[in-house]
């Protein structure tokens, strides 16, 4: 593969850096259904407010300020929360609790009104809305619909309902709560399963399938994350690139099966002698690229140098030993794209090939080497 193909993969816009556990991943997914939710339960409750007040013969200013503005106002501050990402976390906590407030609300409003049986819909309606429509976890619901039936029940056994309504009220409380839990427990295993394909899919787009290394688009990513933080903390950053000399003949004598395996034993060299912090990626090929990052030209030079000696002396399987020509170069300034250090490092890697290969050559700046 050409350097000047290789530099217009890189020069590409890297992709969005998406979340990698489930529980940020699961919020986001579920942002825009907070979001709209909370508008809708907003205006319904603005609607039942008016309803209220027409039904209600002995309606008080206190149903007012309970129904008509402390629901809404909560819920209208959860759909404006879901816009801010640093206060997620408050976000979620009044979309716990917002359901706990209305049923308490709605017992202390109806439960000895004489109006209780227009209004116990209400409660069936949050016990499920909570499960299945708020876009809370399944723990989380959970917590936040036992402590509504928690409330709900204590105030059913303590109050005077009839008989009859007493036993079809507790059947419809139990029917809400099961079928809000039957159906969020579904929907989290189905979301788990798209997670799971989700990281699968994002592995196969961030990795090289053969030697699972980072791949050409990955590592821009990382070089621009990595550079971004060296401009902040004052620090250099370094890249390596390696090729595996005489590769061409590998697959010719002995296979392109035979040629696979020196690769994956030739990454497996690569990963277990840098460091944590540094990036690996195949760029096609016998071609590798290192990025280094709070690393100075000639540390970089060093680790070079630690490979080639590594990889000397490696027993491959089936071809024995090989051999890797390698070219260092240095970041000269803030913000200097990965695409001229590509170049660099292409020229100190065609400069340790010219001279005999198994050999590292460092660039310090265009067509100079030191």
């Amino acid at each position: 593969m050409s350097i000047n193909s290789i530099l217009d993969r890189v020069r590409r816009e890297p992709p969005i850096q998406l979340p990698t556990d489930f529980n940020t991943w699961y919020l986001y997914a579920k942002l825009p259904q907070i979001r709209y939710t909370a508008l809708v339960t907003t205006l319904l409750y603005l609607i039942y407010s008016v309803v209220e007040y027409q039904i209600v013969a002995d309606y008080h200013i206190e149903r007012f300020w309970l129904h008509a503005v402390l629901v809404p106002i909560t819920m209208a501050t959860v759909g404006i929360l879901t816009h801010m990402p640093k206060h997620h976390r408050a976000m979620l906590m009044l979309l716990l609790l917002a359901p706990i407030a209305a049923n308490a609300v709605n017992v202390y409003l109806n439960l000895d009104s004489g109006h209780f049986s227009y209004f116990s819909p209400e409660l069936y309606l949050s016990i499920m809305w909570t499960f299945a429509i708020s876009g809370l976890r399944l723990r989380h619901a959970l917590l936040s619909a036992l402590i509504s039936c928690g409330i709900i029940l204590l105030a059913s056994f303590s109050a005077k309902l009839p008989t009859d309504f007493f036993w079809l009220h507790l059947m419809w409380l139990f029917s809400a709560f099961s079928f809000g839990f039957v159906s969020a427990l579904v929907l989290e295993k189905v979301h788990h399963t798209l997670y799971e394909k989700h990281m699968e899919l994002a592995a196969l787009a961030s990795h090289d399938p053969l030697t699972q290394l980072w791949n050409r688009e990955k590592m821009a990513m990382l070089f621009n994350d990595e550079n971004q933080r060296a401009i902040e903390q004052d620090s250099s950053i370094s890249l390596i690139m390696l090729d595996i000399d005489h590769f061409k003949v590998v697959n010719d004598v002995h296979g392109h099966e035979t040629g696979d395996i020196v690769l994956q034993h030739f990454a497996d060299i690569l990963q277990h002698n840098v460091r944590k912090q540094d990036h690996i990626g195949r760029f096609g090929g016998e071609e590798f690229v290192i990025i280094l990052p709070h690393t100075t030209g000639a540390e970089a030079l060093q680790v070079a140098q630690k490979l080639q000696q590594r990889i000397s002396q490696y027993q491959f399987p089936t071809v024995g030993r090989k051999t890797a020509s390698i070219g260092v170069t240095e970041a000269r300034y803030a913000h200097e794209p990965l695409s001229q250090l590509m170049r660099r490092a292409d020229v100190a890697l065609y400069q340790a090939k010219e001279s005999g290969r198994n050999c590292v050559m460092f660039v310090a700046k265009e067509l100079a080497s030191a």
